[in-house]
């Protein structure tokens, strides 16, 4: 099975991993939040139930009006009777006991609904404070998860090129890396004068010159200075050596050959650079070498060669 469909195969199931790591922490959230509509259903059905005593206790109210009225309608038909004036004292009395337990019952049942309203209230609060949190981690977690596994992805695809390049060099390069040089030119320089090109070129390699000179052609992490100066030169000496080399075999048929070299000798160099001396070549100089190469095989097939010479030998 091919290397590359491998990789896409462990990308793909470490995807499907985070995916159901984030479904498993959305469904406890979710029986979380049931739980919690569970508890405010209960405390509606007390209030409910609060409600049905508080109506069950009007009428009983309503039972003693009505007592009441009886009474009073005997005090009258008995008001005539001298003697039955204790009736009356204990009627007085009954309707004062009920007009307190009413007070009393009327009390009671505002602050038991006051309390129920502000359970009600806190539930809900802690049901919003729940949701945002939670959903605010599984964000933050599934970003961590995303974050580790581009840089896993990022260090495999860094491996397999160093792998690829490798097999090209033991291998060989195939057909595949011929470019014309035709095509080169119209890609690079379509419309420029063969002067232009020479000009180009002569800047391409002041450039490559200031770089080597001002220490710009890699990077190192050694703390002692002439260590890292040290390692630095010995990188760019190896990858010089090789981009000169390229120059003087080049020809019209294996551009495209030599600047595939040149590539898979920047990743080979820096991989082994970042193991055994933590120095790096910058991509910016690869790029210099690789459009002086390029240049270079178009003033090959330029009519007029000759100006480069002419301009060198200013």
């Amino acid at each position: 099975m091919p290397y590359p469909y491998i990789m896409f195969i462990a990308l793909l199931a470490v995807l499907t991993a985070l995916l159901l790591f984030t479904w498993q922490q959305l469904k406890k959230s979710r029986q979380l939040s049931n739980a919690l509509q569970d508890n405010l259903a209960h405390a509606r059905n007390e209030l409910n139930l609060h409600e049905q005593q508080a109506n069950e206790m009007k009428y009983d109210m309503t039972q003693l009006r009505i007592q009441l009225s009886g009474l009073k309608v005997s005090v009258n038909q008995l008001s005539q009777y001298q003697h039955v004036l204790d009736i009356e004292k204990y009627v007085i009395t009954r309707r004062l006991q009920a007009d307190s337990f009413i007070e009393l019952t009327k009390m009671n049942a505002e602050i038991m609904l006051n309390e129920i309203k502000e359970q009600i209230a806190q539930v809900k609060d802690f049901l919003t404070a729940h949701q945002h949190t939670t959903q605010a981690y599984i964000e933050q977690k599934a970003q961590e998860k995303l974050k580790a596994y581009w840089g896993q992805a990022q260090a495999l695809q860094e491996r397999d090129d160093i792998m690829q390049a490798l097999e090209r060099k033991i291998n060989g390069y195939q057909q595949h890396y011929f470019a014309p040089i035709q095509h080169l030119q119209k890609q690079l320089i379509d419309g420029y004068s063969g002067s232009d090109a020479a000009q180009h070129l002569l800047l391409l390699r002041a450039q490559i010159q200031e770089a080597n000179h001002a220490g710009r052609v890699a990077e190192c992490h050694y703390l002692d200075e002439n260590r890292c100066q040290a390692a630095i030169a010995l990188v760019a000496l190896v990858f010089n050596a090789k981009a000169d080399l390229y120059l003087s075999l080049l020809n019209g048929e294996n551009v495209g050959q030599l600047l595939q070299e040149l590539r898979d000798d920047y990743q080979l160099i820096n991989f082994h650079g970042n193991h055994f001396s933590h120095v790096q070549l910058h991509e910016s100089y690869l790029n210099l070498r690789l459009e002086e190469l390029k240049f270079m095989a178009l003033m090959q097939e330029a009519p007029d060669r000759q100006t480069l010479e002419q301009d060198e030998a200013c």
